[in-house]
């Protein structure tokens, strides 16, 4: 029987989970940086509202099912695996952290960015 690693699908879930994030906050976000930039035509990111509700639903399952894969799945891991080593697991673990903070203030956008711009 075949084992998988868990540092792989971890890794995998909160990179999909920051990329929905961003795409989450595309029409909030977008339209203020190429604002603020020179960019004219930026209210059309604002045609991204419909997905941000999907897209959020995406970032709670995929940073949900990786901290599960993280933290409960570590009591199964392979002797010489990434996350039998407590150094790079607290690496992992860092990453996981960094990647919900990017993805709680993607999602928050429009309310931070009301506060700072209004």
């Amino acid at each position: 029987m075949k084992t998988t690693k868990i540092e792989n699908k971890s890794g995998w879930l909160v990179g999909g989970g920051i990329l929905a994030s961003m795409i989450a906050s595309l029409c909030c976000v977008g339209p203020l940086i190429l604002t603020l930039l020179g960019v004219t035509g930026a209210a059309a990111l604002s045609k991204f509202e419909i997905l941000r509700v999907p897209l959020i639903l995406l970032v709670f399952l995929l940073f949900g099912v990786a901290g599960v894969v993280l933290f409960r799945k570590r009591k199964s891991c392979d002797p010489g695996s990434i996350c039998a080593d407590p150094k790079k697991f607290r690496k992992m673990v860092i990453f996981y952290w960094l990647g919900l903070m990017i993805a709680a203030l993607g999602i928050t956008s429009p309310q931070w960015i009301t506060l700072l711009f209004s």
